[in-house]
């Protein structure tokens, strides 16, 4: 574990450039694995995930998680960010994988650490809203579906980042109604 209580990805063992071991040592001022043969320097890199609150008519898309963490739990269609990919592309596939949605994205909603202690990095989660497509769970979810506010399975969700950005979704829609003066 790290110093602020999150999980430390592994770090290789031996240099990938040489094969000799590597050492503990102080680079940028943070201690690194470090190959003192060739001067090889692991950098841990941050996983990097998005998600889409798709609202419409009321209702917002969840999807029934068929994966580890959290199997069975309902969250935001979400998934990581592939190498060569940026975040929006990621974002707008990881729908159409999930629910056979096509959408488009309305723009960035919030950053925060990933939930998975195992994964160390950042979500970004976007609002979107569909194009077309019909709904259908696919790829790694169990189920697919719209909820109303009063159906939403508050005890079931798989992530807090959910459980926060379904209650500022429901904050906006109830401002959304109020009259302004």
């Amino acid at each position: 574990m790290s110093s602020n209580g999150r999980r430390t990805e592994r770090a290789y063992n031996y240099c990938p450039n040489c094969g000799q071991p590597l050492q503990r040592k102080t680079v940028n001022g943070r201690e690194r694995p470090a190959c003192a043969a060739c001067g090889f320097v692991y950098f841990a890199d941050p996983k990097v995930a998005v998600s889409v609150l798709l609202a419409q008519e009321g209702r917002v898309l969840l999807v029934r998680r068929a994966v580890v963490p959290r199997i069975g739990y309902w969250a935001l269609p979400a998934g990581f960010v592939d190498a060569g990919e940026l975040p929006q592309e990621t974002a707008v596939r990881e729908v159409r994988e999930e629910t056979g949605l096509e959408v488009a994205l309305n723009g960035l909603l919030t950053i925060q650490p990933i939930a998975n202690p195992d994964k160390q990095g950042f979500l970004m989660m976007y609002r979107g809203h569909v194009l077309s497509g019909t709904l259908r769970a696919q790829d790694d979810v169990s189920e697919a579906r719209w909820f109303t506010p009063g159906e939403i399975p508050w005890n079931d969700l798989a992530f807090e980042t959910t459980n926060q950005v379904l209650r500022h979704w429901l904050q906006e829609s109830a401002e959304e109604v109020l009259p302004h003066e």
